[in-house]
């Protein structure tokens, strides 16, 4: 017997949708290094990502499930490009800047890129690599910078500002199927050359909504989260689609990863929640520690990437910001486990779990393989193989 409930595909058009109506007045901060930051609302950023998927199809010719590559900061042109590439069938294909040029070219190669969205500011980077991107057929620069550097380039150059204005803000979206690709990411942990990671609409979406659940970052619309952790690394931790889908507030701190820029941005700014790897909170700590800023406001803050220090927690704790682990990889989404000690529990009981990669949320399943393929115990001593699954894995 079958069920009555309808069949709606989970597409991140629908997060795109939703966000820049229920969610309109929410907004996206980006640091700029001017007195003032750059700010767009929730339904401003959707107008301009309908703009910019009118751009890409009438314009670029983006057709079908073409590649479109970020080389870009954390910001708000960013946040555009993840919500309409994927929404007009496209897929959105972010390159990790700090990988070796030799490995950019073979991965832009592999996902056989159409155009290439770049910031101003990383074309000294982009520029050399021209040359091997036989294909890339455009560059659109997004922001200031030399644009000097590419001259001569066999790619048409395009403004961003330019090749958006005076588009139409509707779009007539198609109806996705939801197992369709919406994004892909190239990790390079693991042997030989950097391995493809395709995530379709369906797992964007159902991360999206565990991201949300008090059980992981449990954030709402009443939040801001500094969103450290760069757009090209395993979706930003999946921050865009999920603070999208809710109405978290986004502060986005484009190139100014520096500790003094972040400590500025949390006192002015006042975000409630960041997620960053742990050498990003230990450069901040020794500035706060020699500069004193106020970081109250940031009561939560998600770490991964690598084991976090306890020392490091407890001298957060003592500022009033609670270090919480997680884990995962590009290959899951990258959400696998959170650290959120269970009820009940004292402080020091909740320490045990806290230093721990933490527990699995609901839908993620893992088991531990032995070298003949038999199940081992979780018992703290045994190693083998991981085996994880789930929707978003």
């Amino acid at each position: 017997m079958l069920s009555t409930m309808q069949d709606v595909p989970l597409t991140v058009t629908r997060i795109l949708t939703h966000g820049m109506t229920i969610h309109g007045k929410s907004q996206v901060t980006t640091w700029t290094g001017e007195p003032e930051p750059q700010r767009r609302s929730f339904a401003e950023v959707g107008r301009r990502a309908t703009q910019l998927a009118h751009a890409l199809r009438d314009e670029l010719g983006v057709v079908g499930d073409q590649r479109v590559a970020t080389l870009m900061w954390n910001n708000a042109e960013h946040i555009e490009a993840y919500l309409a590439i994927p929404s007009m069938g496209a897929v959105l294909h972010t390159l990790n800047l700090r990988l070796p040029a030799e490995q950019l070219i073979w991965i832009v190669k592999h996902a056989d890129d159409k155009v290439v969205l770049v910031n101003g500011s990383l074309l000294p980077l982009l520029a050399p690599l021209l040359p091997h991107l036989t294909s890339i057929e455009h560059v659109v620069v997004v922001g200031p910078g030399d644009r000097s550097v590419l001259d001569g380039a066999v790619p048409q150059v395009h403004d961003y500002e330019e090749l958006i204005a005076g588009r139409p803000t509707d779009y007539d979206w198609p109806e996705l199927d939801e197992r369709q690709a919406a994004a892909m990411c190239y990790t390079s942990g693991t042997t030989g050359d950097p391995k493809g990671v395709v995530y379709s609409h369906r797992s964007i979406y159902l991360h999206s909504m565990q991201v949300n659940m008090a059980e992981s970052m449990g954030l709402s619309d009443k939040d801001t989260t500094l969103v450290v952790v760069p757009q090209f690394h395993v979706n930003a931790w999946g921050l865009p689609h999920a603070t999208f889908m809710t109405g978290v507030n986004m502060l986005m701190p484009d190139r100014f990863l520096q500790p003094a820029p972040l400590a500025d941005m949390i006192e002015r700014e006042k975000p409630t929640h960041a997620a960053a790897v742990p050498t990003i909170w230990q450069g901040l700590l020794a500035e706060v520690t020699a500069n004193p800023r106020d970081l109250t406001s940031m009561a939560r803050v998600t770490i991964g990437g690598a084991a976090c220090p306890p020392a490091l927690m407890e001298a957060y704790d003592k500022l009033g910001v609670r270090l919480c682990h997680a884990w995962g990889m590009t290959e899951t989404s990258p959400l696998g486990t959170m650290a959120n000690p269970p009820a009940g529990l004292t402080e020091e009981q909740e320490w045990p779990y806290r230093i721990t990669q933490g527990r699995f949320p609901a839908g993620v399943e893992a088991r531990l393989v032995g070298p003949g393929g038999d199940h081992l115990p979780w018992d703290g001593e045994s190693a083998g193989e991981l085996e994880v699954r789930g929707p978003w894995i």
